[in-house]
């Protein structure tokens, strides 16, 4: 049994309360601004509304879902109070907060995880094999996608005031879907460059990038990747061209396609029905598993988050002064 505190109650707050519980036996308090009897019952947690009353808890990890301006705040503490650290992504949205949160995890001991699900989609997985195995040659060229509607998200509010929305919170269709781009990591390596544009198209009134165009440049490869808030019908794509043929997955359907050259497609397929949940309480299962190991290095540690949210920050960084960006 484990002590953890779940900073903020919003939808991915809730989500980790939920999962947390239907993994073990564990003790759970919910930071939050006002006292809230409703959220207590609903989600069988204790509402606490200040650090103060959570030094006196005896807790073993924090999971900081706020939105990523206030990220720091959270992270400060846990540090300052020698807990393992869960944060959903990214580390943080601005060079300013990237410098204090480089020297918050400097010297740190603990565990520290960001919170990059697909990682743990096994048909994610499988396209990682794949390239490693070279089944069909080298990469030399790849396309990630994601559109999605806004206004969609959470349709029980006015997503204008959502955290992904507003600047002042580190919203922006960059700084909040960096799934993508955590993948490319994770296939590919570190890019040596990037070149980006990012556009306010004015579609849904809010003061942050609605779309979003970027190209990674490699030694012997180039990956692009294209974000949206205002697709309608939700999509989530990866194509990667190789020398002897390519790599298809589609989110919607539960299968990878291998095209090789002159040969029928072969697909490999996961057991329907797909859980999405599924991938949320694999991430904490792996959490939990890093902190009873005594484990600070693994691929989703402070190291990475840094190296993640680096490689973001160069993306606003080329749209705002229309340069290439070595990284």
């Amino acid at each position: 049994m484990a002590n953890f505190l779940i900073i903020g109650g919003g939808s991915i707050g809730q989500r980790h309360i939920k999962n947390l519980q239907i993994l073990g036996d564990h003790s759970i308090w919910v930071l939050k601004r006002y006292q809230d009897p409703s959220f207590e019952k609903e989600f069988n947690v204790a509402v606490l509304n200040s650090y103060v009353e959570a030094e006196k808890l005896g807790l073993d990890a924090i999971f900081i879902c706020t939105p990523t301006s206030l990220h720091n705040e959270g992270l400060e503490w846990g540090i300052k109070n020698n807990l393992h650290v869960f944060m959903e992504k990214p580390l943080i949205h601005n060079s300013e907060g990237m410098q204090k949160a480089e020297a918050l995890l400097s010297g740190y001991t603990g565990t520290f995880f960001i919170g990059f699900m697909l990682r743990y989609h096994p048909l994610v997985r499988r396209i990682k094999t794949l390239l490693n195995e070279k089944r069909l040659g080298e990469v030399y060229s790849a396309r990630f996608e994601f559109g999605s509607y806004l206004p969609y998200w959470h349709p029980w509010e006015d997503y204008h005031i959502s955290y992904a929305a507003r600047s002042e919170l580190g919203g922006g269709v960059i700084n909040t879907i960096t799934h993508e781009l955590d993948l490319i990591q994770y296939f590919f390596g570190k890019p040596e460059s990037v070149v980006c544009e990012a556009r306010n198209l004015n579609r849904l009134k809010i003061d942050v990038e609605e779309v979003c165009e970027a190209i990674f440049g490699y030694r012997e490869k180039t990956v692009s990747l294209h974000l949206n808030y205002l697709q309608k019908d939700y999509d989530r794509n990866i194509k990667i061209r190789c020398d002897e043929g390519e790599i298809l997955w589609d989110w919607h359907e539960n299968k990878v396609i291998i095209q090789k050259h002159k040969e029928k497609p072969e697909a490999i397929t996961i057991q329907e029905p797909f859980d999405v949940n599924g991938l949320y309480t694999e991430e904490v299962q792996h959490f939990l598993s890093l902190i009873e190991s005594g484990t600070a290095t693994h691929e989703l540690d402070g190291k990475h988050a840094v190296s993640n949210t680096e490689l973001m920050l160069k993306m606003h960084e080329s749209s705002n002064t229309g340069q290439r960006i070595h990284t």
